[in-house]
């Protein structure tokens, strides 16, 4: 898929119908201008729920920076992100922790296996709650 598949990917955002999206693309080498695009998924008008695996796709910390903005998404209420053995250290953690901002969103599972986020990344992700 790589990033030019994300970045296709990316303008379902366009679709005011689509309610439910489930997106495997772990190990399709979509780094971080992939997570970039698949942020852009924030700007669905009816999406009220996320599944999103990019496990073991080398988005690091710039990738899940740009994926917390999925907190903004209008309608998102379930979001599932999967970003096992993706590089994420703890200014990644931080900034996935901001998805405690949403409006909206009141169900997250967030997969963050094989990373190295350590204890202040930890921290940052308590205050999830």
């Amino acid at each position: 898929v790589g990033v030019d598949g994300a970045r296709a990917l990316s303008e379902l955002k366009e679709s005011s119908s689509l309610h439910t999206l489930n997106l495997d693309l772990a190990g399709n080498n979509v780094g971080v201008d992939g997570a970039r695009a698949l942020s852009e998924l924030n700007q669905a008008p009816s999406l009220h729920t996320l599944d999103l695996n990019l496990g073991y796709n080398k988005v690091g910390n710039e990738g899940a920076c740009a994926l917390s903005q999925l907190k903004s998404a209008p309608s998102l209420h379930t979001l599932s992100l999967n970003l096992n053995s993706n590089r994420v250290g703890v200014d990644g953690a931080r900034a996935l922790s901001e998805l405690k901002e949403s409006s909206s969103l009141h169900t997250l599972n967030l997969d963050l296996a094989g990373n190295n986020v350590g204890v202040d990344g930890a921290r940052a992700l308590s205050e999830l709650n």
